[in-house]
């Protein structure tokens, strides 16, 4: 699936070039459709078409009559917009996405296995900076809570 990372140049039209090494993960399921949205941490979250039906099923599960997972829903969902790669590859970030995210012209592209997120260099760059702890600490207690998890 989508892993790794590439520096990419949005163009004076709000439309990125999804790199090759992401494009070659899209499945035909997905019909050269993706869909973005509002992320968290202040990036965008680039979903092909097949991974965002499954979003979708999870979601369905979620209790209509909590207030927090309503809000949740509606915030999540009043983003979403489904674009197609257009014959160069290219993808249009919309308006209200390029001011969520503080999009200029550089950003970051970044595969997280199911999905990409698109992020400010600068943003992300702060996030990161911004951990309590290093990636190593991070690591050992995720690595114990799936351990945890897996025995029960």
């Amino acid at each position: 699936m989508f892993q790794g990372h590439s520096i990419c140049t949005i163009d004076a039209k709000s439309r990125l070039i999804l790199p090759a090494k992401f494009r070659k993960f899209i499945k035909p399921e997905a019909g050269n459709k993706l869909i973005l949205t509002r992320g968290m941490d202040e990036c965008l979250l680039v979903y092909p078409l097949d991974e965002w039906d499954k979003v979708k099923s999870g979601l369905s599960s979620y209790n209509q009559f909590n207030s927090n997972q309503r809000f949740f829903i509606r915030q999540f969902l009043n983003y979403v917009n489904e674009c197609e790669l257009d014959s160069q590859n290219r993808l249009l970030i919309p308006p209200q996405l390029m001011q969520f995210a503080k999009l200029n012209k550089e950003v970051i592209v970044l595969g997280l296995l199911d999905k990409m997120e698109i992020w400010d260099p600068k943003i992300k760059e702060n996030y990161d900076k911004s951990m309590p702890e290093s990636y190593e600490q991070i690591a050992e207690k995720v690595f114990e809570l799936r351990n945890s998890i897996n025995r029960n």
